[in-house]
Parts: structure tokens; sequence; C-alpha cells
């Protein structure tokens, strides 16, 4: 499956046929026999990819980077219609179907941290509670996922948050602060006063007006970080656009819009290797030196040389890892004949 991803072959038969034209090269990886179409489908629905992909995500290093605050995560989610007539599992509307990844987005090293998938019918503001956030975490979100209880419960847990103000939210002020950047029109203390807001959300915090330099626009952020300046927790509603770019990347570079089988598992499988893909992409730049290769470009090059004898790092960046940098790897099974991939 994590070959399917990389060759994009067009269906399961197209990716049968395509890995069993390589034979020489799977027997040195392991395979002795030709793989069936059965084989594949049965693997589909009884193995689960999402323990391999924690543990994988486990071992990047993303202590380094740091371009905003320790623990700053992204929160969001991104649809992917199916046809309700092949896939009835995915209930959405009357006659389309589809699943939501909800993801927690490392901000400062561009890496997924926790995620999962869901009905399209499920509603963002439902599911912050299930990102296993925790205390020291700061998270940006967007509108669609407003829920004033969460709020609450943030800031009884310690954990910060960074999103945007409701238009009809009504609220009173209780102190305004000075402004020291240009583009930032308002820095207020409030409570809210709605009825059933206050009720909810019973806690002071604080909104800042942002104007956009590019397009002009203002929009109205809410937070309960009161120890930043304005100007930098704007700077960080703005960093959640990095998760859009994920969202996009993935969809523009992996096979998650169109599946090889119709089942709920498959589906969440193909999701799960191809996230699994893109950390080893991650782990591959941690490891090599010198190298500038973004994921298209990664993606791009590395479909025309699947089957052929390349060392990795070198093909990667020029530049082989050290010797300390890089994990222990057991050899794969030899057939007999001596001459099989060591790593």
């Amino acid at each position: 499956m994590g070959y399917a991803q990389l060759a994009c072959p067009n269906g399961l038969k197209s990716l049968v046929n395509s890995l069993n034209s390589n034979k020489t090269c799977l027997y040195h990886l392991g395979v002795p026999k030709e793989i069936s179409h059965s084989t594949i489908s049965c693997a589909n629905n009884n193995r689960v990819f999402e323990q391999l992909f924690y543990e994988i995500l486990g071992t990047l290093d993303r202590s380094g980077r740091k371009k905003f605050r320790k623990n700053f995560f992204g929160v969001d989610a991104t649809e992917i219609s199916l046809n309700l007539h092949d896939f009835s599992w995915a209930t959405f509307r009357s006659t389309v179907g589809g699943v939501k990844i909800h993801l927690k987005y490392d901000i400062n090293n561009f890496a997924p941290d926790y995620l999962f998938i869901t009905n399209a019918n499920e509603h963002e503001n439902n599911t912050l509670t299930k990102m296993k956030l925790k205390k020291g975490d700061t998270e940006t979100f967007d509108l669609g996922y407003t829920n004033y209880k969460t709020y609450a419960d943030f800031i009884e847990k310690k954990i910060e948050f960074v999103t945007r103000l409701k238009e009809n939210a009504k609220y009173k002020v209780i102190e305004t602060h000075e402004i020291k950047a240009e583009n930032i029109t308002l820095d207020q203390t409030i409570e809210f006063t709605g009825s059933q807001t206050k009720k909810k959300c019973p806690c002071q915090l604080r909104i800042i007006k942002s104007v956009d330099e590019k397009t002009g626009n203002t929009i109205t952020i809410l937070t309960n970080i009161f120890n930043l300046t304005a100007e930098y927790v704007a700077k960080m509603y703005r960093a959640r656009w990095n998760i859009e770019i994920f969202f996009k990347t993935i969809k523009q570079n992996l096979r998650i819009k169109k599946f090889y089988c119709e089942s709920e598992k498959v589906v969440k499988t193909q999701v799960w290797v191809a996230l699994i893909i893109y950390l080893l992409y991650l782990k591959l730049k941690e490891l090599s030196q010198k190298s500038n290769k973004n994921f298209t470009h990664f993606m791009s090059k590395i479909a025309v040389c699947l089957f052929e004898r390349k060392d990795l790092f070198s093909w990667f960046s020029g530049t082989p890892p050290k010797a300390q940098d890089c994990p222990p790897v057991q050899p794969m099974m030899d057939f007999g004949d001596g001459d099989y991939l060591g790593q």
C-alpha cells in the first residue's frame, strides 16, 4: 500500500500487475512469489496501520525548530467526498457521502501530531475535546470550532487557544489595553454577556482586532493568552494557515481522494498509509544533510525509481547521514543467493 501511494496505480488490479511485473525486485525484498488481488484485499481488511503511524511519529526529532512557542498546534479538519452509492456507510447528505480527517498539527515542525477519521457529518465543534490536548499546549483553530463550554474547560486545564470571535457574540469590555503595533486596531479584555454564553464560559478572555497587511481585511481574534503582545498573538493565528497548506499538499500528492476498496476500514487504512509515507519523507529529510527537496519534489522523483538500487540519502540530498544518526535496521530475509537488500 506504500508502493500504491508512491506509484499511484489506477486500481487494485493495476497495483497487483505493477508489483508482479517487478518479480526480481520483490524476491530480493522478501516476497518469493507473485502477489494476488485477494492477498492485498485481505491485508487491507485485517491490518491496522494506526499504531505504525504513531511509532514512526515517535522517532521524529521535533525538539529543534521553534518558530513559535513550545507545543504550538493547529487544529482543523478536511473533508473527502465519496460516492454514496459505492460508500453507503459514509453518510453525510442525501446524495453525497464523505469522511473527515480531524488533525492536530505541529506547526513548529510541519508534522501531524494526532488525528482521527469520522464520517463527514461530524461537526468540528464536537471534536476539540477528542484531540488529546494537554496542559501547556497552545492551540489555534478557526470559527468552525466555536464552543464556549470547551473554552472554559481549556482555561481550567491551562490549555491556551487562539481562534476567532463570532460576529454575533455579546460581551462587555473589562479593560482596554495599549496598542503598540500598526496592524493592531483593538486589544481588550472582555466577558461574555449572552445568557447561555455567559453560563458556559464565565471567564475573562481577550479580543484583538488585526488587519491583514496583504488583503487589508480585519479579523477579530479571541484568546485566553494575556502574557504575549497582541501582534504576536495575531501572528500565531495566521500561522494556522500551515495546516491548510498541509491538507492541500497531501491531497495533491497522495492517494486519499480515490480508494482501492469501498469498505470503511480500507478507506481509513489507505489514509493512514498515506500519512505514513509523509512521515517517512520527514524522517528521510531529518537524517539527510543539506536537502531542500519539498514533498512534491520528493513524490515526483521517487515514483520513477522505486525499484532501482540507489543510495537513498545520496539520491535525496547528495550527502549520506552520519553513522550515529541512523537507527539500526535488521537485514531482510535471505533466500539463499546472498543477494538481498541489507538496509
